[in-house]
């Protein structure tokens, strides 16, 4: 590797990984403030009894294919306060074996993700952990409830390695296609490099003068206030969130019928889920904001892109790495705010155009070069005027099957420490031809009551919006 971020790395030590500077800037977040950003997934399982050794021994097997996981955090003596990862086969990641009764399957890692997710990176360690959750009672039943849990740095990681990683786990769980598991894969490559070795200096320079005349001319016509989802008042500054707040989540899925009923009502009127989606999510959020307030004059939506498919060659998702930029942000009044079903769908084909010019233009690729300067802000004062309405990411359809040997995938579950973030964050997926939506904010700045509105109002509106 060459680059002004791969520099300082010894060119005959190739167990080390310098980081990047948005892999930089995610730890520093996370060791800041109390482990900001980090993400993990509830796998829901159906089976017999999950012993620890036989976890510890699925655990194996992705260490030994994924570097980052067997590799351990460590300060880069050559440049200060920025880190490497250095391989080591004798890393032993963090597996919790935590008992539950029968009945708390449902909620008990809800409430463990509570206790736990303000644990920040340990210089010297690993950047992952796994849990693993039953009820020792039900150790001889064939078929109960069972989950595992997987916690990952998101300076290593973003939403569709991760599901990955969860679809290797459960297909080593099964003993199914072990060979996947015989060789290591080479060290992922970051964010930035990608940009970089997929653009030429010509359309390079070509993007930044788009994106910029983009940039400033929207600033310069376009001074709206941005509307709020009403924040609760607090006794404490919003800086000092991630003392005094928690992570809530609130999701709802549409039925498989719903879900392919609404993909079809997508094609027919030309336009994408994420598109639709994002209309009806516009559409519940207007429900929660005073329309006659002075201060909510306009809603405004932040996407973060996946960037691993535009580049050249595509990154595969079983790369264990962060890939995630953003476009520039979608902007509504809210006197244009859809009132009736056919609006919505006109909405969703603007934001769909909004979209996809935004990355024909190349957006995604200018600001992931500067996704390190972005988190890195993350670590000072938290400026409302700065952020959106709120953000929404598409996981888009992930690679689980219901079945992995003996135990079937009931659902998976997302989660992320949101402890510092003052907006909803909005998580769409499919698992299994199940759509799911998931509203994720900090409380008690925002109540797990409004997050459930926003919620549910979201569905209903997609319901509606199918029927039209």
């Amino acid at each position: 590797m060459s680059s002004d971020f791969h520099q300082d790395l010894p060119v005959n030590d190739v167990r080390q990984r310098l980081l990047s500077p948005a892999e930089n800037a995610l730890i520093r977040t996370s060791l800041q403030h109390q482990g900001y950003m980090r993400l993990g997934q509830v796998l829901h399982l159906q089976g017999p009894y999950i012993s620890l050794e036989t976890l510890t021994s699925v655990i194996g097997h992705l260490q030994h294919r994924h570097p980052f996981l067997r590799s351990r955090l460590k300060i880069n003596p050559t440049k200060p306060d920025t880190y490497l990862m250095e391989e080591d086969e004798t890393l032993r990641l963090k597996i919790r074996e935590i008992p539950r009764r029968h009945d708390r399957h449902l909620d008990f890692w809800r409430e463990q993700w509570h206790k736990h997710e303000k644990q920040i990176p340990i210089i010297g360690e690993g950047l992952a952990e796994f849990w693993l959750l039953q009820d020792p009672d039900d150790d001889e039943m064939k078929n109960s409830s069972r989950e595992i849990v997987l916690i990952c740095e998101h300076s290593i990681s973003d939403g569709l390695s991760l599901s990955t990683l969860a679809h290797e786990l459960l297909i080593a769980l099964s003993s199914e296609n072990a060979n996947i598991f015989d060789n290591s894969l080479h060290w992922p490559i970051s964010i930035e490099l990608a940009i970089q070795r997929s653009l030429s200096l010509w359309t390079n320079l070509v993007i930044l003068g788009k994106f910029f005349f983009t940039l400033m001319n929207r600033r310069a016509i376009n001074a709206q206030t941005i509307a709020r989802v009403p924040l609760v008042n607090v006794n404490f500054s919003l800086d000092d969130m991630a003392k005094y707040s928690y992570t809530e989540f609130s999701s709802n899925s549409l039925s498989k019928e719903e879900t392919q009923k609404l993909l079809e009502k997508c094609r027919s009127e030309s336009v994408t889920m994420t598109s639709a989606i994002s209309s009806a999510i516009l559409s519940a959020i207007t429900t929660s904001i005073s329309i006659t307030s002075e201060q909510t004059t306009q809603l405004t939506l932040a996407f973060a892109a996946d960037i691993r498919r535009r580049c050249i060659p595509p990154i595969p998702t079983h790369d264990l790495s962060y890939q995630v930029s953003e476009i520039i942000t979608f902007k509504l009044s809210i006197r244009d705010v859809p009132t009736t079903l056919k609006d919505m769908w006109k909405l969703a084909t603007t934001i769909g155009y909004h979209v996809k010019t935004s990355i024909d233009a190349g957006q995604t690729f200018v600001l992931g070069r500067f996704m390190g300067m972005f988190y890195q802000k993350n670590i000072g004062p938290i400026n409302l005027e700065n952020l959106p309405t709120c953000e929404i990411s598409n996981w888009g359809v992930l690679p689980f099957r219901e079945q992995y040997g003996k135990w079937k995938l009931e659902a998976m579950t997302p989660f992320s420490n949101m402890i510092r973030s003052p907006i909803p964050f909005v998580l769409i997926y499919t698992v299994n031809g199940v759509l799911t939506i998931v509203y994720r904010g900090s409380s008690p700045v925002i109540p797990i009551s409004t997050l459930e509105t926003l919620c549910n109002s979201t569905i209903h509106n997609l319901q509606k919006m199918m029927e039209a």
